[in-house]
């Protein structure tokens, strides 16, 4: 991908061009990945920019998937209730 996408601009990509972009930003940080293992890619800062973005598309798709239900942390009380 050529810019930065925003989450806003990620959350309102329809699900289908979401994973395809996904599955090819994947592909880049894997060919990043290889090309900095074997010293042939200088730039770690752009290698770190992509696997953000990555992780962003990943967030959103799973967002989208779930029905935007967002983590919740779980109710454990150590004390009685009280009525």
């Amino acid at each position: 991908m050529a810019t930065q996408l925003s989450m806003d601009e990620l959350r309102t990509m329809p699900l289908a061009d979401l994973q395809r972009e996904t599955v090819k930003q994947r592909l880049v940080v894997a060919k990043m990945h290889m090309g900095i293992s074997m010293q042939k890619e200088k730039d770690t800062a752009k290698y770190r920019r992509e696997r953000k973005l990555a992780a962003r598309m990943s967030t959103v798709m799973r967002e989208k998937i779930q029905g935007n239900v967002l983590w919740k942390p779980k109710k454990t009380s150590r004390l009685p209730s009280v009525p």
